[in-house]
């Protein structure tokens, strides 16, 4: 189980580590990325700035067996985009109120992918965004809880895998197989995202759900062949404590941690049912799908920072007794060692000597993080 809380301490990157974080691509679909700190988006990350590429939308007509007509979904295709060069997809879906529409005009995706595009915090994806209703009338008006409606989001699931996605897979150049296409929404798009994907293993290899609603399935169907939990690559949830429907996302929070399956579990405090959930949500979903490891966001607006020189310090690795030596003049209150999946494999606190065994690792590359009980992160990358 992986638990982000927020956390207000400050901290500043060097621009190696940055760099290492933000283009660091794994090549184990099994892999779950994980970060001791998440801070909230920074300012503007999902604000429409004109100088900034942004990716081509457009609406599509594909024909749905299911329902028997055309069905329209709304695409938005990656900066750059082009033909000769393959894609990963992320079908994004909406709430019980909403359409098409909802995402593209209330939780801007277009600009939020774009700004994190622009810093290389995302590996390129279509975007797709359908209308999550399989029925003829597909128009969230009337009376949105009819019981035809409710049992259309359900229907989806048929719809989107016979008729959408063969239809997203022949008319775009994708990439093939399952750790290239991911599955997320909020409320009951969340709650589809949940069922559809964990049911469905063999088709989506990451998931995300924000604010998940009531048409979630009872914990034990989530996973109904729980050996086929390793599949999963990437599990995100998030939802505000604020929110009616908090529940939902605790108790499926609570069955995955009783049944060892690895996630991502964050708490909005404070925080209902709405967009202050939702777009970061995505803002977080993707920069942890497709093979991607999170880099973690400053909030440290002052520009001011307390790093030591590299000079003045340096780690060694002694083969015979399999220990990592750390040596310098500056305070050590812990040390934690990621993997080049991102996942923090060892953490020791109050080091005596300096001195750490690394033995139940294997050899391989590390990123070594010191902390010196000033918030402040010293990082080097290893090779024992």
């Amino acid at each position: 189980m992986i638990q982000f809380k927020l956390q207000t301490g400050k901290v500043r990157m060097t621009f190696f580590t940055k760099f290492f974080l933000a283009f660091l691509v794994i090549n184990n679909p099994q892999a779950i990325f994980s970060q001791d700190t998440i801070n909230p988006p920074p300012k503007g990350y999902d604000s429409y700035i004109e100088s900034v590429p942004h990716g081509i939308t457009k609406i599509d007509t594909f024909y749905s067996s299911y329902v028997g007509a055309p069905r329209r979904t709304r695409i938005i295709l990656p900066p750059g985009y082009n033909k000769d060069s393959t894609y990963n997809v992320l079908y994004l879906l909406h709430g019980i109120g909403g359409d098409i529409n909802e995402w593209y005009n209330n939780g801007v995706p277009r600009d939020i992918l774009a700004n994190l595009y622009l810093r290389g915090r995302i590996a390129p994806m279509i975007l797709v965004l359908p209308n999550g209703r399989a029925m003829l009338d597909d128009s969230p008006g009337g009376n949105m809880y009819d019981s035809a409606k409710v049992a259309s989001f359900a229907n989806f699931e048929f719809e989107l895998l016979r008729d959408l996605i063969p239809y997203i897979d022949t008319t775009y150049p994708v990439k093939p197989g399952r750790t290239a296409r991911a599955i997320a929404g909020l409320s009951m798009g969340g709650g589809q995202a949940l069922d559809f994907g964990l049911a469905h293993l063999d088709t989506f290899a990451w998931i995300g759900a924000f604010s998940p609603a009531p048409n979630t399935k009872d914990t034990a169907s989530l996973i109904p062949d729980l050996g086929k939990d390793t599949l999963i690559s990437g599990l995100w949830i998030s939802c505000g404590d604020a929110d009616g429907l908090f529940f939902i996302s605790q108790n499926t929070h609570k069955y995955l941690t009783n049944h060892n399956i690895k996630h991502y579990y964050k708490v909005e405090p404070g925080k209902g049912h709405d967009w202050s959930v939702w777009r970061p949500g995505l803002y977080y979903f993707v920069q942890r799908i497709f093979g991607r490891v999170a880099q973690i966001d400053s909030i440290d607006h002052t520009g001011i920072s307390h790093n030591i020189n590299e000079t003045d310090w340096n780690i060694s690795y002694n083969p015979l007794n399999k220990k990592i030596s750390v040596f310098g003049n500056f305070k050590i209150q812990k040390v934690t060692i990621y993997d080049m999946n991102g996942r923090s494999v060892l953490s020791e606190l109050d080091i005596k000597n300096r001195t750490i065994d690394v033995s139940r690792l294997s050899k391989g590359v590390y990123m070594v993080v010191i902390f010196d009980g000033k918030k402040d992160l010293y990082k080097k990358v290893v090779k024992f």
